[in-house]
């Protein structure tokens, strides 16, 4: 009785293994698999290259901002937040390299802002 993969890793492999055992060749395995057949191939060629280790999924995020805003200047806009109690817009004049919307996402990201809106009727 076959069980379900326990890992992307083992799915993986069971789809590839008929083809590396020389059982069924790549096309009709396209045929009954539910990826495509660049897939296959890409796994495959990490197999023989990696082994079993070569079928983990790699992630392509990135790792770091470097646009990110340092967190000394966000903890200045918290800051002044705290101590002046000024909008996000007079917040950003007091800081010579900072836009309005830039210091208005800091102050909802750090909770010390609220976004009201006008009700009309």
């Amino acid at each position: 009785m076959k069980t379900m993969p326990k890992s992307t890793k083992e799915e993986k492999y069971r789809w590839i293994k008929p083809i590396l055992n020389k059982e069924i060749s790549i096309k009709q395995m396209t045929r009954v698999c539910p990826f495509s057949e660049r897939s296959l191939k890409y796994w495959l060629t990490s197999f023989r290259k990696f082994s079993f280790d070569g079928l983990e999924n790699k992630s392509r995020r990135p790792k770091t901002n470097p646009n990110e805003t340092p967190i000394r200047v966000k903890e200045r806009i918290v800051e002044l937040r705290k101590d002046k109690n000024q909008c996000a817009k007079k917040i950003s004049w007091d800081l010579i390299d900072i836009w309005g919307r830039q210091c208005q996402k800091i102050l909802l990201m750090f909770d010390c802002m609220t976004l009201m809106f006008r009700v009309t009727i």
